[in-house]
């Protein structure tokens, strides 16, 4: 018994540890060498999180590998030790990447923005504060009282977490139609090993207590736009902006309750725009590096590969460049520089390749749900029909009616920006990802998809939380010209 539990843990570490982490550490010596700063830090720590999802994933589903809920979870707890370490020790090295904030001072910074604000800023201010509170309220009582809501044939994404709890550990067979109906390969493990483990260790399985895990995701996310916003402008009323809008998007919350991928597709894509405007911002080639990793990692993340839309933001961030008249130079630097050659196809090898074998290997490519013949993916016909479902998703008053403000708003924002090229990236990265979303269904077979607006609405999700997360920080920066 002792020599079993030993052997998986040798093979737990192996897999999600080790592995992962020598080529983390060569990639970075190769092409950087000694100059490790905090930048290249934070990209380290996301590389070994990363590691952990894609090594897993594509160990598991190859070599009839079984590992047990106790012995990925010693190992998750371990890197986050290792994380915690890195992170007190190198502190004020992430400042570089992202805003930090004392505790200490956060009260006291926070009430001297609102004692600074007008009176409408200070109405808006507490009606966002509410609208927060109230809406982590309600959808704490959504996720606890509630059945989950199912609008997939699966019923619901409890499945993969029960087959989970019910093996003891992460099982892995050979039939195509096993590995579907237990993980729906392609998506991470994380979430359905996270539920497993909560019901195992804490009440046993239940399909609504367990999507406490969701509730605190969505919790974390609003906290972190908040964080950044207020951390950049350091004025309450924008920061607050952007999680207020959230507050009055229901959808985002039962979409996200439901363990659908859309919110970590929005946090790395998130990321993903940052980095970039970052490289835009100050010209700091390290920011593009950053930028792709990301964007690979977007790879691991859907099974109808939705790094066809996230292609969008590689499309507007070459816009930007051609508009600003700095593609030839940036192009012209990067056939030059072998570290940002070297790094990019590391970074396709190492996270979209194996997802390339995975679902080329089961005959999955795109969709599976769809068709398994990839030569006949496209359709024989344009499906002008998807457009009939749009106006019907922003009519509803339970549904997105509010971004049509959003978006009015944002428009003429842009419009007063004149030449300001970079801000112009950041509406413009959410949009082509949408243009893309349309094109897929308008000429492939999953227009299906959209015509019962679950696809749309997740779309949707991710489009409207990249706008809401830069939303502040855009105001600020408008009313500071």
């Amino acid at each position: 018994m002792f020599e079993t539990w030993f052997l998986l843990l040798i093979k737990a570490l192996l897999y999600n540890i080790v592995l992962p982490l020598i080529p983390g550490i060569l990639f970075l010596w190769i092409f950087f060498g000694k100059k490790i700063n905090g930048m290249l830090l934070y990209l380290l720590w996301w590389f070994i999180g990363a590691g952990v999802v894609a090594f897993s994933l594509f160990n598991l589903q190859f070599i009839h590998f079984w590992i047990g809920i106790g012995e990925y979870f010693l190992v998750l707890w371990l890197l986050i030790v290792i994380f915690v370490g890195i992170l007190l020790y190198k502190k004020s090295s992430f400042k570089e990447y992202i805003p930090t904030l004392k505790i200490k001072n956060i009260f006291p910074q926070i009430k001297e923005s609102f004692l600074g604000l007008s009176k409408i800023e200070k109405i808006f201010t507490w009606v966002g504060w509410i609208s927060w509170i109230f809406l982590l309220i309600i959808t704490f009582l959504h996720v606890t009282h509630f059945p989950t809501y199912a609008d997939d044939s699966f019923q619901n994404w409890n499945g993969p977490a029960y087959n989970i709890y019910q093996d003891g550990g992460v099982k892995m067979f050979w039939e195509k139609t096993e590995i579907l109906g237990r993980w729906r390969l392609g998506y991470p493990i994380y979430i359905p090993m996270y539920k497993a483990t909560i019901s195992k260790f804490l009440w046993g399985f239940n399909d609504i207590y367990i999507n406490l895990w969701q509730w605190l995701v969505f919790f974390g996310m609003l906290l972190f736009i908040f964080t950044i916003t207020f951390a950049k402008t350091k004025n309450i009323f924008h920061s607050i902006l952007p999680i207020g809008l959230i507050a009055w998007l229901p959808l985002l919350f039962f979409h996200t309750s439901e363990g659908y991928m859309e919110l970590p597709c929005a946090v790395y894509s998130i990321l993903t725009i940052r980095a970039f405007w970052k490289f835009l911002e100050e010209k700091e080639y390290t920011y593009i590096s950053l930028a792709l990793l990301f964007w690979f990692m977007l790879s691991h993340i859907k099974n109808d590969w939705l790094l066809w839309y996230f292609a969008g933001i590689l499309i507007a961030f070459v816009c930007i460049l051609v508009v600003s008249k700095t593609l030839s130079s940036f192009v012209q630097w990067f056939l030059k520089d072998k570290p940002a050659i070297l790094s990019s196809l590391f970074y396709f090898f190492f996270f979209l390749l194996p997802f390339l074998i995975v679902r080329s290997i089961n005959n999955l490519w795109f969709n599976p749900v769809a068709t398994n013949e990839w030569w006949i993916w496209f359709s024989q016909t344009t499906h002008w029909e998807i457009f009939s479902v749009f106006p019907s998703i922003f009519m509803k008053m339970d549904n997105y009616n509010v971004i049509l403000i959003v978006l009015l708003l944002l428009g003429w924002f842009l419009y007063t920006q004149k030449k300001n090229f970079n801000k112009y990236f950041l509406a413009l990265s959410w949009s082509v990802i949408f243009i893309v979303f349309v094109l897929v269904f308008l000429f492939t077979e999953n227009y299906a998809f959209v015509m019962n607006q679950t696809t749309v609405n997740r779309v949707f999700t991710m489009c409207f939380l990249i706008i809401l997360s830069f939303s502040g920080i855009l105001l600020h920066n408008h009313h500071d010209e």
